[in-house]
């Protein structure tokens, strides 16, 4: 069946000079994957800087949800990250960590509004921020696990307090196991999960800082998902950030 919607590119996986297949955020059937014919020439609607990670497009696809693998006829984009990944070495570092954090966090197969209109306005604000920028992935970080179901009990902070990253949670004495942040670090992350976007340049965090929040949000999301694995752009991103 022939239908429209939109989807945000997330990875795509080259097969050969002509074909690649790409995961894409779809807004009508979530996360989906896609067989994507790339000719020459003014032959293909579809080119290989159409499919930068979090680009966002417009797909006329033929969509049958039986099956693992679909195709779009045709593709047009509404906002491309093409040129942000050519220009903005920071922000093109971010492009491909949250395109990758999304693609190896987000399961469903089907619409989830909030979790699209989530990823739709940090896919925009990425591409005007300015102040707070080296903040944005932790945010997105933070706000996507709490989409995923994975909420901090914010709640349980006091001054002084350590935290469980097993169990979510803020602790009045030390954790018992390797997984918790030092009350400092505690702070920090108390601090992170109650900053919205519009808030990015309050967060006066050093790379020290950054690197441990970060390292700690992606343990907590693995301890809770063990399928997703090692992030491969961690490295880079915490590079340009130093």
């Amino acid at each position: 069946m022939t239908e429209k919607t939109k989807g945000i590119v997330l990875t795509a996986f080259p097969y050969n000079d002509r074909t690649t297949f790409v995961h894409i955020y779809t807004e009508q059937w979530g996360k989906q994957t896609f067989k994507v014919s790339l000719a020459k020439g003014r032959r293909s609607s579809v080119t290989r800087s159409m499919l930068a990670p979090l680009s966002l497009l417009d797909l006329v696809a033929d969509y049958n949800e039986k099956a693992d693998i679909h195709r779009f006829s045709e593709a047009e984009t509404v906002l491309s990250t093409y040129d942000i990944t050519l220009t903005d070495v920071a922000k093109a570092a971010q492009c491909f960590y949250l395109a990758e954090l999304v693609d190896r966090t987000v399961r469903e197969e089907e619409s989830n509004p909030r979790l699209w209109e989530f990823l739709v306005r940090g896919l925009q604000l990425l591409a005007m921020a300015q102040e707070g920028q080296a903040n944005f992935h932790l945010v997105f970080t933070a706000r996507l696990s709490y989409l995923l179901g994975f909420r901090v009990n914010l709640e349980s902070w006091q001054e002084g307090s350590w935290f469980d990253v097993k169990e979510g949670v803020f602790s009045p004495s030390p954790v018992s196991h390797a997984y918790y942040l030092a009350p400092e670090s505690a702070a920090w992350l108390w601090r992170l999960l109650r900053t919205d976007f519009s808030e990015l340049d309050s967060l006066r965090l050093s790379r020290e800082q950054r690197n441990i929040l970060l390292d700690m949000m992606l343990a907590y999301l693995r301890i809770h998902m063990p399928e997703m694995g090692e992030m491969k752009s961690v490295d880079v991103l915490k590079e340009i950030f130093a």
